[in-house]
């Protein structure tokens, strides 16, 4: 791991933090999904296999985390992709479909989790970003 500012180690603290919340949906998503979209109160579906495919997807995306949480300044492409494409994406897609598309209002619990982490890791990676530039021009000043 690179010398981080504090903002770029609260990044990781909260993207591993975030894939703890992942995994909460995961382990009942692929190994219990009848109880937990009974417990979310929504309709359980025929082949059940779709639900557990979800879960395997969550835990892929998650796995994919681990690089940017690490070291946001080397796996940039990483840490911002993990915010603004799966974080953002599936706080959108889930918002979306409830509020315009008639989708179950379980499917909330997924956007407000990728909406809750994806503010708060977008926010600390863009302050991050910002200190490490500002170390960056007072380390290497232009030449007049």
């Amino acid at each position: 791991m690179s010398t981080q500012n504090p903002y770029a180690k609260w990044f990781g603290y909260v993207v591993w933090l975030g894939i703890v919340a992942n995994i909460l949906f995961i382990i009942p998503t692929c190994f219990f999904p009848e109880w937990l979209l009974s417990l979310l109160r929504m309709t359980i579906p025929i082949p059940i296999i779709w639900v557990r495919a979800a879960g395997l997807l969550l835990l892929e995306i998650s796995i994919l985390y681990i690089p940017g949480a690490l070291d946001p300044y080397r796996y940039r492409a990483t840490a911002w992709m993990s915010v603004l494409v799966t974080r953002g994406g599936g706080a959108s897609f889930f918002l979306i479909a409830v509020l315009f598309f008639g989708q179950e209002l379980g499917f909330l619990s997924i956007a407000i989790v990728d909406l809750i982490f994806g503010v708060t890791e977008g926010i600390l990676l863009y302050l991050a970003m910002q200190d490490k530039a500002a170390l960056a021009n007072q380390s290497y000043p232009e030449s007049v």
